[in-house]
């Protein structure tokens, strides 16, 4: 209980400080409606029943009801803002603190954390539950001041009027609260296993509506159906993990909704009261109605204070992986350590191997390389080499599992990654067009947040080989990039893509260059003039080539060939096929289409 409760003060200190007046009303309007309530269902009824049953003047009756009418239309205004709203306001601005929260974090953490299944799937269920978590916990709160109302307001009535019949209710709220805890861990229990399910099954969904896969599924239809009957027997999957605690939650609910609830009260309570009514004659019968009639509310008070235990128990669940997603202390944080100096410098790698995971095999071996400032380096071999594992290294968005990398003579483990990372600019292999404008795509930022230059956003675009394409845009650098949010938005294609992933880097203005497969998706005459621009834009910065296309590489100062994670050759591109090794070898399968007149 200790932790639940630790979880649900973490939510009410973050909703709190984002809307304090929307939290106090969220809570008084529990009070508030319970408290009418209880002024109309049990005084009022009970003034006018004893008015009649004691022969009462029919006016004073009257007047009470008045009174009541009055005090609902007083509060109705305030009530009527509140629900129709404050709460369509305040909802979104608590949706967003928490996931912003999860979205900062997101971009800390370590990329190792995406490679772990357990820790992705947390993270996954984190950020889908952080909206239900926070409408669990205010739905919690109104029900417990509601509930603690009707208690302390009808308790007292019961207690005052007949204080027997108060035990049918605390053996209904006892039994209740019981099962609800049982029923509740159940649910957890199948939400934790069907949610890998859900996110296979969300998959193949997406396949099916994206218009990425749509060309494919059309091109090759049996893809389809093989995705379909993955979709259907995920679905299988979950349908059976459902079947499989359905005679139990059955049996729960059934428990909780009749047992606890119809046959104690309804049943024996009602035998309780008319038998002292009756017989014993020591209950008046307007009392008798009353108490009969509020034994419903009574029980849905005590209910409530039941439900929210076990529902605050579910909820700390979903709270452990927020606060634990949160909570997490990258290896690497990005702004802990030295200050990289200024000026290029060299890079160098000593004795480095890597893998992804204590039980992989390693991708890189034993890899020792001197990079001096300004040297263009190539880096070749087939698929699985161990190539962009390498540049990921460089990067620092994974640190070596033996050997060092040193920058200006310093494990560049002592310089705080974000700055670190600014020295390098980077074009992807598996680069991504965001929904926004043009320019942000290039930028990388926010462009209303004005630390930029439109002049230089468009030399890049320019180097990059897109200035004529952006000359024929209506919006120029205020196209929206993608149709899904804009309907004058432009959907651009592989290689003008490319071409924009690639001015990102000419944008930077880094000191280090990497380029992953940088013309993949350009015809030859554009590689050409890309492979130009980069010779004017690389000019005194340290540049790393991966490419297949070989034709990218012939004039690096130095190629290195990878195999099974070890250089195996290295050297010019004269050099290497003097060798007549590995790398001659490739370059004979590639030779027809880049030798020159």
């Amino acid at each position: 209980m200790k932790k639940v409760i630790k979880n649900q003060w973490f939510l009410w200190k973050l909703c709190f400080k984002v809307c304090p007046g929307y939290m106090i009303y969220h809570l008084y309007d529990g009070f508030r409606y319970q408290g009418i309530i209880f002024l109309e269902h049990v005084l009022g009824i009970r003034y006018v029943l004893h008015c009649a049953e004691f022969h009462e003047p029919f006016w004073k009756a009257f007047a009470y009801i008045g009174v009541i009418l009055l005090i609902n239309m007083i509060q109705i205004i305030p009530d009527g803002y509140f629900i129709h709203g404050w709460t369509y306001k305040a909802k979104p601005m608590l949706y967003r603190s928490l996931k912003e929260k999860m979205y900062e974090k997101a971009a800390e953490i370590d990329l190792s954390c995406y490679d772990n299944p357990k820790y992705y799937n947390d993270f996954v269920l984190a950020v889908a539950e952080a909206e239900s978590s926070i409408n669990r916990f205010l739905k919690m709160c109104n029900m417990m001041v509601q509930g603690i109302t009707v208690i302390v307001t009808t308790g007292a009535f019961y207690i005052m009027t007949d204080a027997t019949g108060i035990l049918f209710v605390l053996a209904s709220f006892v039994l209740r609260f019981l099962v609800s805890r049982v029923l509740n861990k159940l649910n957890f229990d199948v939400r934790l296993k069907v949610n890998p399910l859900e996110r296979k099954r969300n998959y193949v969904s997406r396949v099916f509506y994206l218009n990425d896969y749509a060309k494919e599924l059309r091109l090759h239809p049996k893809v389809g159906d093989k995705l379909e009957k993955e979709f259907e027997e995920t679905n299988d999957e979950i349908a059976k993990e459902q079947k499989r605690v359905g005679l139990k939650r059955t049996f729960l609910n059934f428990t909780r909704d009749y047992v606890v609830g119809d046959f104690i009260m309804d049943g024996l309570y009602i035998t309780y009261l008319v038998f002292k009514a009756t017989v014993l004659k020591t209950l008046a019968y307007s009392d008798a109605v009353v108490l009969f009639n509020r034994t419903s509310s009574l029980r849905r008070g005590f209910a409530n204070i039941a439900d929210v235990v076990p529902m605050a128990q579910e909820n700390s669940l979903y709270i452990d992986k927020i606060r634990a997603f949160l909570d997490y202390k990258p290896k690497m944080e990005l702004n802990v350590g030295e200050t990289v100096p200024s000026n290029n410098a060299e890079l160098s790698l000593k004795h480095v191997s890597f893998k992804y995971s204590e039980d992989a095999d390693e991708t890189l071996k034993d890899i020792t390389l001197k990079v001096k400032p300004g040297e263009k380096i190539a880096i070749v071999g087939y698929n699985g080499a161990g190539k962009t594992t390498l540049i990921k290294l460089l990067m620092r968005l994974y640190d070596p599992t033996e050997g060092t990398i040193t920058y200006h003579g310093k494990d560049i483990k002592d310089y705080k990654p974000c700055d670190y990372r600014r020295r390098i600019g980077v074009v992807f292999q598996d680069y991504q067009m965001y929904g926004a404008t043009l320019l942000e795509n290039v930028l990388m930022t926010d462009s209303k947040a004005g630390d930029y230059s439109e002049e230089a956003a468009k030399e890049a675009l320019e180097r990059a080989g897109f200035s004529k394409r952006l000359q024929t845009l209506p919006h120029s650098l205020d196209t929206q990039v993608t149709t899904e949010f804009d309907k004058d938005g432009i959907n651009f294609s592989g290689g003008e893509s490319q071409k924009i992933a690639i001015s990102r880097a000419f944008y930077k203005d880094a000191d280090i260059l990497i380029m992953d497969e940088p013309s993949s998706a350009l015809d030859p005459i554009a590689e050409y003039e890309l492979n130009k621009a980069m010779e004017s834009a690389a000019k005194g910065k340290t540049v790393f080539y991966i490419s297949h296309r070989l034709s990218t590489t012939r004039d690096a100062d130095r190629i290195i060939l990878l195999e099974k994670g070890c250089i195996v050759e290295e050297g010019t591109h004269e050099s290497l096929l003097e060798m007549n090794g590995k790398y001659a070898e490739m370059w004979r399968v590639q030779a027809g289409r880049y030798e020159t007149a």
